[in-house]
């Protein structure tokens, strides 16, 4: 197969994962909340492309993977559209340029990417508004959200990184 033919299939296989994860992640009943939360497993799918894949692309799947969580998991656009997207450019752009994303590289991205994504989410939405009980929501959700979130991502990875490396051209 040629070069684009793959990024085609590979780029393809991405958007298909976003799209099942979305559908895991709302659908009521098939994925458990456990401790109050479920994981945003859309997070786990943009973090490991933006690893993978250049800054460019890793910002595009950062963007889709946040539109498609703020319409699932939140009750407003723009949080995880504008955080997710900044983040798996950065991610993209640290994996390929300063860091090499191996696996342990990669659980250091992932925890400081989740952490500061729903940290941000509860600022934007609880603390700046002043949200009552936001203290007993950020126990209660988003750190059970951050933890399976994080946890989810390591099957992710190597999902994501035999997809990249089945459809990669050659080097």
């Amino acid at each position: 197969m040629s070069d684009r033919s793959n990024s085609f299939f590979r780029y393809l296989s991405y958007v298909i994962e976003l799209l099942l994860m979305f559908v895991l992640g709302t659908t009521p009943g098939l994925m458990p909340e456990l401790f109050g939360a479920k994981p945003a497993l859309l997070v786990c799918a943009a973090l490991t492309v933006a690893v993978f894949e250049r800054e460019i692309p890793a910002m595009i799947f950062g963007m889709l993977a946040g539109v498609l969580t703020d319409l699932g998991y939140s009750n407003s656009i723009g949080v995880f559209t504008i955080s997710l997207t900044v983040i798996c450019f950065i991610v993209g752009y640290a994996a390929n340029n300063l860091i090499v994303a191996k696996f342990l590289n990669y659980l250091l991205y992932a925890a400081v990417a989740v952490g500061i994504l729903f940290m941000l989410y509860f600022l934007v939405r609880f603390a700046i508004p002043g949200t009552e009980d936001r203290w007993q929501y950020f126990t209660a959700h988003i750190v059970s959200r951050m933890a399976q979130t994080f946890l989810y991502s390591i099957p992710f990875y190597f999902i994501n990184r035999f997809i990249y490396s089945s459809l990669s051209p050659e080097e």
